[in-house]
């Protein structure tokens, strides 16, 4: 995860979690949200990641940690994303 934009440690403290049993399931969780983040700005992550959009990521994957039935992704994520987003029509 050296190479992911946000990093493990920033994601336990964003999400108050101690220890390890966690890990695997919060790297899972950030490699959706990066995912999705990159479908949505229909383009990939800069190498110096803004910090609008590493607080999406965050956002993101506390909601795929809080949330796992489907609930909606929070609008305040998109709305941090908006001004990045690459729109080709």
């Amino acid at each position: 995860m050296a190479d992911w934009p946000v990093s493990l440690a920033e994601i336990k403290l964003f999400l108050r979690i101690d220890g390890e049993e966690e890990n695997s399931l919060l790297a899972t969780f950030l490699a959706a949200a990066q995912e999705h983040t990159e479908n949505y700005l229909n383009a990939s992550l800069p190498e110096e990641v803004p910090t609008p959009i590493k607080q999406a990521l965050l956002l993101l994957v506390s909601h795929f940690y809080e949330q796992r039935s489907g609930e909606v992704i929070p609008p305040v994520v998109y709305a941090l994303l908006a001004p990045y987003r690459n729109i080709n029509w």
